[in-house]
């Protein structure tokens, strides 16, 4: 099967090809596109740029259609700016790489006969949600820049899906964590944080929930998705394990040999939801079992900063930058 995969050098599109590498041997011709701006990202591509069954090109998804690609089986669609705190500053980025890029994505695929395509998403499209779990037939209700243009996009592939009769699977993964995370998210951040000497950052007062979900798991869900999915259908991703900021720092500490005063609370961002949480029963209806357990994986992640600080620490520096104006709009 030739498969076009975007943003494959980001945290869980290139998960996904290091998944489909260990487990299909080769399987899967791939076709992969991202713009490698980032340290991280260009560290990643080394690893694939002498592998026999990978073409490469670089590029923003908005240039999707410059590619001569006209053999592709199956569009796998992870490229997406996709950090809160970056979209209240600027989020002009994200609706033309989420929304935009999407749409160029899309007439790519109508425009070389794909019908086959998975578009990954996100559980922030639903809002916050205080006590149930979300499904997938319910309101999208975004409260951020990212999680609005996010659900922007699952507009657009519905549009093509009655327009244009593609065959479109929508992904909404919970929060991800794992190996290869850009410094700029919650784990990983915290970890450099503290091995740069400085303290684990929570908005407000830290209790805000979320779902976490393994990479690892996403991997496996959206091939159980592939494999056995519903055309032009929706999936919700889990786990099943719910914890707070503190919850999920206290591990860190714990992981590090630290204790608590190595956390400092601070000012809380706009529009910051309380809690995620949505109900995965569809998706296991089709097979999918997650097979990660948060509780003994912060070792591991946390030991694997630790052992690969020349891979993160360029874009941590930047990320501290960043941070200074997180919320302000330009």
């Amino acid at each position: 099967m030739n498969v076009l995969i975007t943003g494959c050098f980001g945290f869980i599109g290139y998960n996904f090809l290091k998944y489909l590498e260990r487990n299909f041997n080769g399987e899967f011709n791939i076709v992969g596109i991202d713009s490698v701006i980032t340290k991280t990202s260009k560290l990643n591509k080394i690893e694939f740029e002498n592998s026999d069954n990978f073409k490469f090109y670089t590029i923003d998804i908005n240039q999707i259609n410059s590619i001569d690609e006209t053999s592709i089986d199956l569009i796998i669609n992870f490229a997406a700016e996709s950090h809160v705190d970056n979209s209240i500053t600027n989020p002009n980025k994200f609706i033309k790489t989420n929304v935009m890029g999407t749409n160029e994505l899309l007439k790519f695929a109508y425009k070389n006969d794909v019908n086959n395509f998975i578009h990954i998403s996100t559980d922030e499209v639903y809002g916050s949600n205080q006590d149930s779990f979300s499904l997938e037939s319910d309101a999208l209700d975004p409260s951020s820049p990212y999680s609005a243009s996010k659900a922007s996009a699952e507009m657009i592939c519905n549009a093509f899906i009655k327009t244009y009769g593609m065959n479109i699977k929508i992904c909404r993964p919970a929060n991800n964590y794992g190996q290869y995370q850009q410094p700029e998210k919650l784990i990983p951040y915290s970890v450099a944080n503290l091995l740069s000497g400085n303290n684990i950052e929570l908005y407000g007062n830290g209790k805000n929930v979320r779902h976490w979900l393994h990479v690892e798991d996403t991997c496996l869900a959206i091939m159980t998705i592939l494999e056995n999915g519903t055309n032009n259908s929706i999936y919700n991703i889990g786990s099943g394990q719910y914890l707070n900021n503190v919850e999920i720092a206290n591990r860190i500490l714990e992981s590090l040999d630290l204790d608590s005063s190595r956390i400092k609370f601070i000012e809380d961002r706009p529009g910051h939801d309380f809690r995620y949480a949505v109900n995965f029963d569809k998706l296991k209806d089709i097979g999918f079992v997650p097979t990660k357990d948060i509780n003994s994986e912060i070792e591991n992640i946390s030991n694997w900063y630790k052992n690969n600080t020349s891979w993160w620490e360029e874009d941590y520096r930047k990320v501290l930058v960043n941070r200074t104006e997180r919320t302000s709009l330009k």
